[in-house]
């Protein structure tokens, strides 16, 4: 698998007019990622739901979306919650390129059409949103790493947005120069970062990665992971996970179950 993945528009695999692109990023049981970008003047799909839920998170200028009836914009930074079912439209009316990270959750797995078009604006009372980062709302953690809800915290940092999804938790972190994260762990749950400014460094596995803006890193469940910050600026990351996890981390039942890794001869050996 590869695990850290650039975000490349030139081979797109879903063409537009105008120059609009969608470059599908990662394609799983529990969530398919894509970037999307829109130029000026260019629009997305005609009027359609999917059946499962889409969340948008913008990483450069506004995107104009209908959602049901109405019609919002979204700038960067934002996040937007589209549950299955609702009717949506976006385009871009704006001067500068408009980029976002489409996440739809739980997977597809080519069972069923991602997408079906409609002419119909009933949104069937279900509560689409545009969510802004709230500064109040961020909680900051062990070696000043901090995180902001966006979508999907309610039952599990106690701070968040209302509505959220039950199919994806999406976040805002930071990481101060010269901080650490938890030691190699693992999740039950499939995780995913994506970079938005400074460098994050990442193990994964016995491997050891630097990851930039714009590039996604993708760490299935029971991947051994950990990440740190050895730059000199803060760096910052969304953060996704899929699906979101029952219950708040806890020590007696924590998201984090740390591991350690001995590599002997050709063999690499699992601790728990």
């Amino acid at each position: 698998m590869k695990h850290v993945r650039p975000i490349d528009f030139d081979s797109a695999e879903i063409p537009g007019e105008k120059g609009y692109k969608g470059k599908i990023l990662y394609s799983g049981e529990t969530c398919t990622l894509i970037a999307t970008v829109v130029p000026p003047g260019a629009r997305g799909p005609q009027n359609h739901a999917h059946p499962v839920d889409q969340l948008y998170f913008v990483t450069e200028g506004e995107v104009t979306i209908k959602l049901g009836k109405d019609i919002h914009k979204a700038a960067a930074g934002s996040a937007v919650f589209i549950p299955a079912g609702v009717p949506h439209h976006n385009w871009n009316e704006g001067s500068e390129t408009e980029v976002h990270l489409e996440v739809l959750a739980p997977g597809n797995a080519g069972i069923r059409p991602l997408l079906e078009f409609t002419e119909s604006d009933d949104a069937h009372g279900l509560p689409y949103a545009v969510v802004v980062p709230a500064p109040e709302q961020t909680v900051t953690l062990d070696a000043g790493m901090t995180v902001t809800p966006l979508l999907g915290h309610e039952h599990v940092l106690g701070k968040g947005q209302d509505p959220t999804s039950k199919n994806a938790l999406i976040y805002v972190a930071g990481m101060p120069a010269g901080s650490a994260g938890p030691s190699l762990h693992t999740h039950a749950f499939d995780q995913f970062y994506l970079v938005l400014k400074g460098l994050l460094n990442v193990q994964i596995g016995l491997k050891e990665f630097t990851v930039g803006p714009q590039q996604l890193v993708v760490l299935p469940a029971g991947v051994p992971h950990r990440q740190w910050n050895a730059g000199a600026e803060t760096e910052r990351h969304l953060t996704i996970l899929t699906p979101p996890p029952a219950q708040t981390s806890t020590e007696e039942e924590p998201w984090d179950r740390s591991v350690e890794l001995r590599a002997v001869a050709n063999t690499t050996h699992l601790a728990l």
